[in-house]
């Protein structure tokens, strides 16, 4: 095992900074092979069977194409636990988990009875909120049919109760029966612009879907204003907005929700003093 970690970091140096190498060697033991961190430095003189020998060279191989290691084992941490991922839906953020751990501890104390997580990828904020709000109904909206079924099978895997909907926001009309109905709406929808694609990483830029990053560069709050004006007749009175956004548009995000008659405008800070995120009450 001691000359197969070798292995793992020596490929991968140059690549990878040192502790993103020592997170992914940790991964790989664990999570594809079944070796947790004390079996890994109990059983270093092991000597590792051919197909798991092969196993770990084709992850490497991947690696070393730049390719994600949640695409590569097919699965991400989020909130401790374990969501399904692919192609289809971007791999979840610490900073999405911020937010939802945000929405959680400001709410804690509010009869909440319906939620909608609008462009849920893998369902991550919805299921997460699902399972900490547990007599609201919680619905994830996507309007890719790939990312509703990774969500369904997250939800049924980690024993939630969200309801998927297949839905494109930009033309989205409320029917009569949702109107002033939900008591809180999240969305982390795309907000790169084209012009920041310089200073990505190839693993993102290269696999992840563009569809779920990127904005036009004349309109970088398209999907936060289609989802604000359809929150007016979705929320109830008091109800909140909460978005995950792009910190160069912190600003122009406090103006269009106040412009669109919203109120206690709020940004707050990510972990790394990044304005990450934005609320608002209707």
């Amino acid at each position: 095992m001691q000359k197969t970690t070798r292995y793992i970091q020596k490929s991968l140096e140059g690549i990878y900074p040192p502790e993103e190498i020592r997170a992914m060697t940790r991964l790989i033991w664990e999570d594809a092979c079944g070796f947790s961190p004390v079996d890994v430095i109990l059983r270093k003189d092991t000597v590792l069977d051919e197909s798991l020998r092969k196993k770990i060279e084709v992850i490497v191989e991947k690696l070393l194409q730049q390719e994600p290691i949640q695409y590569i084992l097919g699965h991400a941490y989020f909130a401790g636990e374990r969501f399904k991922v692919g192609p289809g839906v971007l791999i979840p953020r610490p900073e999405t988990e911020e937010l939802t751990l945000l929405i959680m501890r400001e709410n804690k104390n509010r009869q909440l009875r319906k939620i909608a997580d609008i462009g849920t990828g893998s369902g991550c904020i919805a299921i997460t909120l699902s399972r900490h709000f547990h007599d609201c109904r919680i619905e994830g909206w996507d309007i890719s049919p790939e990312a509703l079924c990774i969500a369904t099978e997250n939800n049924q895997n980690l024993g939630a109760s969200v309801s998927f909907l297949q839905r494109d926001i930009l033309q989205y009309t409320p029917h009569a029966e949702e109107l002033y109905t939900y008591d809180l709406i999240v969305s982390n929808p795309p907000y790169i612009v084209p012009s920041e694609m310089a200073g990505m990483e190839p693993h993102v830029l290269d696999y992840e879907p563009h569809t779920a990053l990127f904005v036009p560069e004349n309109d970088p709050l398209l999907f936060y204003r289609a989802i604000a004006r359809v929150g007016k007749k979705l929320l109830c009175k008091g109800g909140k907005l909460y978005f995950e956004i792009n910190p160069i548009f912190a600003r122009d995000m406090s103006e269009m929700l106040f412009s669109e008659g919203y109120c206690d405008v709020r940004t707050d800070n990510d972990l790394f003093g990044r304005q990450r995120f934005a609320s608002a009450t209707r």
